[in-house]
């Protein structure tokens, strides 16, 4: 193998790249609020068909989309 001063240069490049870790905290559960949110006005948009299809009544999918996005 070249000992070159390339080699400095190259050897880092060999290595697998890694991706940062996402810091566990208030980024996560934001996130997971802001999916708790847009699944329950998805859910309030449904028409009866659709509800029925899915196995929910329309009490169960009314009581869901008003709970606040904090509560899961």
């Amino acid at each position: 193998m070249f000992d070159g001063p390339l080699t400095a240069l190259i050897a880092p490049l060999s290595f697998p790249h890694r991706r940062p870790r996402r810091a566990a905290g208030l980024g996560g559960s934001m996130h997971a609020a802001w999916r708790r949110w847009r699944t329950r006005r998805a859910i309030a948009g449904l028409d009866g068909l659709t509800l029925k299809d899915i196995g929910v009544s329309y009490a169960e999918a009314e009581a869901e989309a008003n709970k606040p996005f904090w509560v899961r």
